[in-house]
């Protein structure tokens, strides 16, 4: 039997679509990211255990455990060897295998699920919950933080800024609000006296499209009726503010309203948070790149790599990723996994004097080289 070769094993394997293999034998019903299914493979009564994950491009059933992408699929659901599930899948996508004769024609395709409108929330729900007398974030910031007087005084309006909520059991809100003004989400996370996140509490972590959907028969809401996009924090700023001004991405929320307050010119700079190492992605990125603005990537200690990576794979030429904060200014204290807002806080709380950021020469070279000029009414 003829060889195929690699490339066109290759090209066929990154053409074929698993939700749209898998639908050619099983029925599926969208539920959030995923697709469930009766399994194929086993005599399966129960709608759950065999999942279809489209962004991984695979399969698996929990209850007989078959699993892979869509030629390990075709090889097991057709009874095919490697090649000939090769060769069905090119004559599906309409990719020429070899000369080799395949007498096997592939089933009707079935329609293929229509997709779930996008999750939105009623803005009330934001504004409902900005009760923030008695959220600690907020009062670490005020309190626990050296701020000069102009940053104080933008506390206010970056909490305004960001919709920062509260909710119960101590939660600090974070919504995702996108460039639309749609409300997509929120995370609630909840943080000690001191600053830091609460791991070790019960209900410490959460988010809102959760908790809705584990109460879907009072809210009205469920993964059967909506899918979650989620979108980077602060991307509502991104038509707020002036159309020149830098967007400054880090992992975290909280660094991102921290550095809100530090430098505060929403004109040359607005900050933004995606959440986590590996949420940096394109499709969170894009709006902002095809509103043509300047991208400053600032890293954690841990994610240096992943995110040069990540920027070099977006291929636009206004992308930058800075990493002097968690690099040439961190110190052994600042701890392994600090990031630029660890080693800003440090540096304000242990400066003399007035504790102006911008007395500081490590953070003057930053505001120097990247024109982030915060607005101090007091100097």
């Amino acid at each position: 039997m003829a060889k195929i070769d690699d490339y066109t094993i290759r090209r066929i394997k990154e053409t074929a679509d698993i939700v749209e293999v898998v639908s050619d034998f099983v029925d599926l019903k969208r539920k959030g990211p995923r697709y469930l299914g009766l399994c194929p493979f086993h005599e399966d009564r129960h709608l759950g255990s065999f999942v279809v994950h489209p962004r991984s491009n695979t399969f698996r059933c929990f209850a007989c455990d078959a699993k892979g992408g869509p030629v390990e699929f075709i090889m097991k659901h057709e009874n095919l060897s490697f090649l000939d599930a090769i060769r069905y899948l090119g004559r599906k996508y309409n990719i020429d295998t070899d000369m080799e004769a395949f007498n096997y024609t592939p089933p009707a395709p079935r329609p293929k699920p229509a997709p779930l409108p996008m999750l939105t929330l009623p803005s009330k729900m934001v504004l409902s919950r900005e009760r923030l007398e008695e959220d600690n974030l907020v009062n670490w910031i005020m309190t626990g933080v050296r701020w000069d007087g102009s940053q104080r005084r933008r506390i206010a309006e970056s909490l305004k800024n960001y919709h920062i909520g509260h909710a119960r059991q101590g939660l600090t809100i974070f919504w995702q609000i996108d460039e639309q003004m749609r409300v997509r989400t929120g995370k609630m996370m909840r943080y000690r006296k001191d600053g830091h996140r609460d791991r070790e509490t019960r209900y410490s972590f959460d988010w809102i499209h959760s908790a809705l959907f584990r109460n879907s028969d009072t809210t009205g809401y469920s993964e059967d009726s909506c899918e979650v996009v989620p979108t980077l924090f602060g991307m509502h700023l991104l038509n707020t503010y002036g159309s020149g001004a830098s967007v400054c991405i880090v992992e975290s929320e909280k660094t991102a309203l921290l550095m809100s307050i530090a430098y505060g010119n929403n004109l040359t700079q607005v900050w933004m948070a995606c959440g986590g190492v590996e949420n940096l992605s394109v499709e969170k990125l894009r709006p902002i790149m095809q509103a043509g603005r300047r991208i400053i990537l600032y890293p954690d200690r841990d994610a240096i790599d992943k995110w040069q990576a990540k920027a070099e794979n977006l291929h636009y030429d206004k992308v930058t990723v800075f990493t002097d904060p968690v690099l040439k200014w961190w110190r052994e204290g600042d701890g392994d996994k600090a990031d630029v807002a660890d080693v800003v806080v440090r540096i304000l709380n242990s400066h003399p004097g007035t504790g102006s950021i911008a007395d500081s020469p490590v953070i003057r070279t930053l505001i120097d080289k990247l024109n982030l000029e915060p607005i101090d009414n007091d100097r």
